[in-house]
C-alpha cells in the first residue's frame, strides 16, 4: 500500500500529488480541438497553476553558471520574439521552454522529499492508458478512419503519447505486488498499441530506451524482451471495424509502399521529412534568418508572414526538433539551449550512471529521439512529460549536492505569473494555417 509520508502534512501531500496527477491527465486530454489554439494555452494555465503551487512549497537551488546560461537563453528568446512581428504570441509559444527548467526543478523537490510521489504519477499513467483504450472502443463511431482516432486526431500522436505513458511504468520499486502486476499488464497493452499504430518514431525510441535500461541495469533484459515480444504479438490482433479504411498496413508494409512509389527512397522512408527539413533550412538561409530565427511558432510564420511554400500542404512544425528550434531561435538559440541543458541535465546524468537513473534517463531519451522525427518537442503535452522525466532525474541527486544559490520564491512566482499574463493577452492568436487548430 502507498503510505503517507510521516514528514509531510497529509493535506500538503494530497495537494501536491493531486496537482501533478491532474497535470499528467490534462496534458493529453487538452488536445481536444476545442481546447487548442496553437499556443496550448489551457494546458499552460494548468502547468502554471501547479508550478506556482509547488513554488510556494519548495525552494529552487541552481548553480551560478546554470543561472547565467538561463538568463542568456531567456534574453535571446526576448530578442528574436521582439523582431518576429508577433511579439506576444511568439513569446507565449516560447514560454513553454522558459517554464520547463523551473517546473522540472520543482518536480524534483517533490519527488525527493516524498519518493512515492512518482508512483502516483505512474498510477496516473496506467489510468490514462486504460482511459484512452476504452475511449477508442466506446467512441469508435467517431473515427473518420484508423488514421484519425478520437482525442488526438492522429494515430501517430496517439502512439507517441501512449509510448511515453507505457515507458514510465517500467519500475522495480512498486510498493506492492498488485501494483507491480498492474503496471506490467498495462505497459504491455500500451506498447502493443504503439506497435499497432505503426508510429516509427516511437518504435525507434523504444529500442533506444531498451538500450538505456540494459546499459544501466542488465537485470532488465529478460523483462524487456518478454514484454516487447508479447506486445508485438498483441499488436497483430485486428482492430475493431471502423467506418472507413479500418485496417492499417503497419509500419513495415507502409514504408515499403512509400518506397515503391517514390524515386527518392530516403525521402519516402522518412514520410517526406527529409525534403521538408531541407526546404525549411534553405528558406531560412535564403531569408537571412538561419542564425537568428523567426521567433516562437517560426515554421508557421515562415509560411504565413514570409510567404514560403515548404510543401503542398502547410505544416506548423517540420517533424524535427532541431529544425523547428532553428526556425524559432536560429543557430545561436540552439547553441544556448544545448549549453543550458548539457550543463543542467546531461552533465549530471552522465557523470554518475546508476541503475536508479535508468527510468529517468530512458524517459528523456524517448522524448529526444521521437523529437528528431516527429512533433514531440513542439507540443506542450510532451514538454510536460520532459519536465517530469527531468524532475525524476534531478531528484536522484542528494540535497547535499545541490547548488548554493537559492532563488527568491516571490520572484519565481512572479515570473510564472508573467508568462501566464502573456498567454492571457494572446488568447485571440490564430496560427495562420487554416486547417490547424480550428477555433471558430
Amino acid at each position: 500500500m502507498l503510505k503517507i509520508s510521516p514528514t509531510w502534512p497529509g493535506t500538503r501531500q494530497g495537494l501536491v500529488i493531486a496537482g501533478i496527477f491532474g497535470l499528467l491527465w490534462f496534458a493529453w486530454a487538452s488536445h481536444a480541438r476545442t481546447l487548442f489554439n496553437g499556443l496550448a494555452s489551457p494546458l499552460f494555465f494548468a502547468l502554471a497553476a501547479v508550478t506556482i503551487f509547488l513554488a510556494t512549497q519548495f525552494r529552487i537551488c541552481v548553480t551560478r553558471s546554470s543561472l547565467i546560461l538561463y538568463a542568456l537563453f531567456a534574453g535571446w528568446i526576448l530578442y528574436v520574439d521582439a523582431r518576429s512581428g508577433e511579439f506576444l504570441p511568439a513569446l507565449a509559444k516560447d514560454s513553454h521552454w522558459l517554464i520547463l527548467p523551473v517546473a522540472s526543478l520543482l518536480f524534483a523537490q517533490a519527488f525527493r522529499e516524498y519518493p512515492k510521489a512518482f508512483e502516483f504519477v505512474q498510477i496516473g499513467a496506467a489510468l490514462c492508458i486504460i482511459n484512452l483504450l476504452a475511449t477508442m472502443f466506446v467512441m469508435a463511431e467517431w473515427f473518420d478512419n484508423w488514421h484519425y482516432p478520437p482525442i488526438f486526431g492522429h494515430i501517430r500522436h496517439l502512439g507517441l503519447s501512449i509510448g511515453f505513458l507505457s515507458l514510465i511504468l517500467f519500475t522495480k520499486t512498486a510498493s506492492s505486488t498488485s501494483i507491480a502486476v498492474l503496471f506490467r499488464l498495462i505497459r504491455i497493452v500500451g506498447l502493443a498499441l504503439v506497435f499497432w499504430s505503426g508510429t516509427r518514431a516511437s518504435i525507434l525510441a523504444w529500442l533506444c530506451c531498451i538500450a538505456v535500461f540494459v546499459l544501466l541495469d542488465r537485470t532488465w533484459l529478460k523483462t524487456l524482451l518478454i514484454d516487447t515480444t508479447v506486445a508485438i504479438a498483441l499488436s497483430q490482433i485486428p482492430p475493431p471495424a471502423f467506418p472507413v479504411n479500418q485496417w492499417t498496413p503497419g509500419t513495415v508494409a507502409r514504408t515499403m509502399e512509400e518506397l515503391a512509389g517514390s524515386a527518392t527512397p530516403a525521402t519516402a522512408a522518412s514520410s517526406m521529412r527529409l525534403s521538408l527539413w531541407k526546404a525549411t533550412l534553405t528558406a531560412l538561409s535564403d531569408g537571412g534568418n538561419l542564425w537568428t530565427g523567426l521567433g516562437g511558432n517560426g515554421v508557421a510564420r515562415l509560411q504565413v508572414m514570409h510567404g514560403v511554400q515548404l510543401t503542398e500542404r502547410p505544416h506548423v512544425h517540420p517533424h524535427n526538433a532541431v529544425v523547428q528550434l532553428v526556425c524559432d531561435w536560429g543557430l545561436i538559440g540552439i547553441l544556448l539551449l544545448v549549453g543550458l541543458f548539457s550543463k543542467a541535465t546531461f552533465q549530471p546524468a552522465t557523470g554518475r550512471l546508476r541503475a536508479s537513473n535508468a527510468l529517468a534517463l530512458a524517459s528523456i531519451v524517448y522524448l529526444l529521439v521521437t523529437g528528431m522525427f516527429d512533433a514531440t518537442l513542439f507540443h506542450l503535452e510532451h514538454l510536460v512529460y520532459l519536465m517530469l522525466g527531468a524532475g525524476l532525474l534531478f531528484s536522484k541527486e542528494s540535497e547535499s549536492k545541490n547548488p548554493a544559490i537559492l532563488l527568491w520564491q516571490p520572484g519565481v512566482i512572479a515570473f510564472v505569473g508573467g508568462l501566464v499574463a502573456i498567454h492571457l493577452i494572446s488568447l485571440d492568436y490564430r496560427i495562420g494555417i487554416f486547417w490547424y487548430f480550428p477555433t471558430q
